[in-house]
C-alpha cells in the first residue's frame, strides 16, 4: 500500500513536472517516451497487484501527460526524466536537480 501511496505522489510529481524551468521545448514524441517512461518507474518494483494498478491509473492519465508535457514541459526535465533508472531519480527530476 506504501508503494501504492507513492504512485499517487508521483501523479503530483508529474503535474508539477510541467510547470516551469529552463530549457528548450519538448517534441511529441519526447513527451510520449516521458510519459511511458514514468508508467514504467511507477511500475517497476511493486507487487504485481500494485503495479497494475498505478500502470492502470496512469495509461489513464496518459493523453493528458502528453499534451502538459508539450504545453508547458522543457527539454531537461524530459531528459532527466528519460535518464531516471529508479524512482529516486525520477522525482530528483521534478525537484529541479538536472543531470
Amino acid at each position: 500500500m506504501r508503494k501504492f501511496y507513492a504512485s499517487l505522489i508521483l501523479t503530483g510529481f508529474v503535474a508539477s513536472l510541467t510547470l516551469g524551468a529552463c530549457g528548450g521545448k519538448p517534441s511529441e514524441d519526447d513527451c510520449k517516451k516521458f510519459a511511458d517512461k514514468v508508467i514504467e518507474l511507477t511500475s517497476k518494483g511493486q507487487d504485481a497487484a500494485a503495479a497494475e494498478l498505478a500502470k492502470g491509473m496512469l495509461e489513464g492519465m496518459k493523453p493528458e501527460m502528453i499534451k502538459e508535457c508539450v504545453e508547458k514541459g522543457t527539454k531537461a526535465e524530459v531528459e532527466c526524466v528519460l535518464k531516471a533508472d529508479t524512482m529516486e531519480a525520477l522525482e530528483k527530476c521534478g525537484g529541479g536537480e538536472k543531470k
